[in-house]
């Protein structure tokens, strides 16, 4: 059974026709006039012209024949049987994972290792002629440039050796049918996929249908073993505020993998490069759990840190990063009327110069706010909110959007129709009344009902419950336009403290005049620690904590300090090498696109000489779930695809797998032989009777 690998030059057959429409029209008749002289002479012209016509004929299938052993010899005819002609050029790509689960270690060796081992055995099953790509299933060599895609074997090898292992995961579907797109443009007749994997059963998704391919798909299995698995799946520092100096908690997820018991396994807490806690742990097989640990911070700015398991089979889920920042200063504006209500705010941050913590206050009056650049604030407290200029709003809501956060404190002074048309859609509460301009004392509403588990008011949460009254408050309900969450009810359910978010920003609302003649809420020890507590809430983007990146994602960084505008920054890497990274100044606030974060650990933005940006990389947990598929439903799921044993030979495997031979060779000797025999028949082409052509 014949293929052709140029199908397109079949039609040039048609040029066999040519010899044939020559003899044709060269054909021409002559008259007949006897002549007795000659007549004996009949018996010899018979002769002569049957032996013409035989030599003519003979010439026009061999002119015939030339031109198709010539058409066939481009054509590029191939058998499948693979029993005569030369092997046939073969078009392959080596698929490689190279994401983190293939860090598995087992008595053979690590995994990569063993995958790198087996790429190189490939490579050399390849004659000079064929054409071999290697692609990774994450990285830099995942999506390759098509003009430098294939090569010859010496290339090939050359890219298995940059290829490192990753951090990353894969989805190994994707890359199986990217691998069969690039392949299907090829023109040799064998195309075969080598897909060296784990074949993690979680890194393939199933809703992504198998390309079809017309080639040899080999899954070349790696060995197989009892693994031993426990890994992080998670950091928590749960709902709290981390102070300077005040002790706050860390937990740590741990799941066991494997199939048996795990005990005497170390579990150990790591802060700036110091050992500051650790236990031993004991898991059944397949349990989860959460081991806390606590913690503190005696200095502001960047720290970095990591909770680490002892080692396993799988070093690269026992480790799992987290940053924190803790500004050494950041700028609180208190705006309002020099009245009791601001002043009692100025007193709990700053009661005495020598006990400002890590904020600078600022006041300011309401009719002093057009004036006010409040890109140099980090939180805006808004105290008695009275009305604003629908200008002034639209400053605040972009002040929120970009990181700010703001309290307001509404009171008596508050105008319900400007807080309605303009702040309502902001903070997500609407007020139903203003306060009353007189009040009775003979009756008065409770603020009790706290939400313990916000991070404000956890703290407080004690056998001794904080109750407050108030002779006068704004009744008030939820919008439903915005997540507003309740975290202080009146008594009769109307909101009292509610915080909200818009775009980067936190928003605040706090439902109670705090002046001694309306609400007892100042004179209570609550209030301080209250209002210290609402602006480090306010500014927790700003004081960021346990952020982390997944790897092999992009991020674009939002740096509250981009200390020089040229917008020149370094992006450094765990391994202390740095990168140029591009950033932008937009809506008074500075972007930096990362590049593709392959590693995990810690990276730091720098500009200017000074860090403007510290976070962690970690690998998606579900790496460490090391469940391989079932070779009969992967083989199942992609078609013509056959397992490739760990121990098999790979030469005679390979070998006995492909087919083809190409015979253009043969065709184009043959046209030659012909063209030989064609010049020696036509040499002499002797006389021709008068009765011929």
């Amino acid at each position: 059974m014949f293929n052709f690998l140029n199908t397109a030059l079949l039609a040039a057959a048609a040029a066999a026709l040519i010899p044939f429409l020559l003899h044709l029209f060269s054909r021409r008749r002559v008259k007949v006039v006897p002549f007795s002289s000659i007549a004996f002479l009949k018996a010899m012209q018979k002769r002569q012209v049957r032996a013409i016509k035989i030599k003519q004929l003979l010439l026009l299938i061999i002119r015939t024949l030339i031109i198709l052993a010539v058409v066939m010899a481009f054509a590029r005819p191939a058998t499948r049987g693979g029993y005569i002609g030369s092997h046939a050029s073969v078009s392959a790509v080596i698929l490689l994972d190279n994401s983190a689960s293939m860090g598995l270690s087992v008595k053979d060796g690590r995994f990569f290792d063993l995958a790198v081992r087996k790429a190189k055995n490939v490579v050399a099953q390849m004659e000079q002629a064929d054409e071999i790509a290697v692609i990774t299933t994450v990285g830099e060599f995942s999506q390759p440039q098509k003009d430098r895609l294939f090569g010859n074997p010496a290339s090939a090898l050359d890219i298995i050796d940059r290829i490192m292992l990753t951090d990353e995961r894969a989805d190994l579907a994707e890359s199986y049918n990217r691998t069969v797109t690039v392949l299907a443009e090829r023109q040799n007749l064998n195309r075969e996929i080598y897909f060296i994997s784990d074949f993690q059963e979680n890194s393939f998704d199933f809703d992504k249908k198998a390309t079809a391919f017309d080639g040899q798909t080999l899954l070349v299995d790696l060995p197989g073993d009892d693994i031993d698995n426990t890994g992080i799946i998670g950091v928590d520092f749960g709902n709290q505020l981390i102070e300077v100096g005040t002790e706050f908690n860390v937990t740590a997820e741990i799941k066991n993998r494997s199939g048996t018991p795990v005990g005497d396994m170390l579990v150990s807490l790591y802060l700036d490069g110091q050992r500051v806690d650790q236990r031993g742990l004991r898991l059944k097989a397949g349990e989860t759990t959460a081991e806390s640990f606590r913690m503190m911070v005696n200095d502001p700015g960047f720290h970095s840190g990591y909770v680490s398991l002892s080692d396993d089979d799988l070093l690269a889920d026992n480790s799992w990063h987290y940053c924190l920042y803790i500004p050494d200063r950041f700028n609180v504006l208190v705006v309002g009327e020099d009245n009791l209500g601001s002043r009692l705010y100025q007193l709990a941050l700053a009661p005495e110069e020598n006990l400002r913590r890590h904020w600078s206050v600022h006041q300011a009056r309401y009719e002093q706010f057009p004036s006010l650049r409040l890109s140099e604030y980090d939180v805006l407290l808004l105290a008695d909110y009275p009305l604003l200029a629908a200008g002034d709003i639209a400053r605040i809501k972009e002040f929120v959007s970009r990181g700010g956060g703001v309290l307001i404190n509404l009171g008596q002074k508050t105008d319900s129709a400007n807080y309605n048309n303009y702040l309502a859609d902001l903070t997500g509460v609407r007020l139903l009344s203003s306060f009353p301009r007189e009040f009775s004392r003979g009756g008065y509403y409770q603020l009790t009902d706290f939400d313990y588990d916000h991070q404000i008011l956890s703290i407080f949460d004690s056998g001794n419950k904080a109750e407050f009254k108030s002779y006068a408050r704004a009744k008030a309900e939820l919008t439903g336009d915005v997540a507003a969450r309740i975290i202080g009810r009146w008594s009769d359910g109307s909101p009292a403290i509610t915080v909200s978010s818009d775009g980067l920003g936190k928003v605040m609302l706090f439902n109670c005049d705090i002046t001694p003649d309306i609400s007892d809420f100042s004179l209570h020890p609550f209030f301080v620690p209250f209002v210290t507590r609402s602006v480090e809430f306010l500014s927790s983007d700003f004081s960021a904590h346990g952020e982390s990146e997944m790897a092999g994602s992009m991020p674009i960084r939002i740096l509250r300090h981009g200390f020089n505008v040229r917008n020149e920054y370094q992006l450094e890497l765990p391994d202390k090498t740095r990168r140029t990274v591009t950033g932008e100044y937009r809506d008074n606030s500075y972007f930096v696109a990362c590049t593709r974060l392959n590693q995990s650990g810690f990276y730091s933005i720098w500009n200017g000489g000074r860090e403007s940006d510290r976070f962690a990389v970690n690998i998606d947990p579900d790496e460490g779930d090391l469940y391989r598929l079932d070779m009969s439903d992967l083989t199942d799921y992609i078609d013509n695809a056959e397992r490739l044993p760990y121990s098999a030979d790979l030469a005679g495997f390979i070998s006995e797998k492909r087919f083809g031979r190409e015979l253009w060779q043969y065709f184009l000797i043959a046209a030659l032989l012909l063209l030989a025999l064609e010049m020696f028949i036509a040499r002499d082409r002797g006389g021709q009777s008068p009765g011929g052509e």
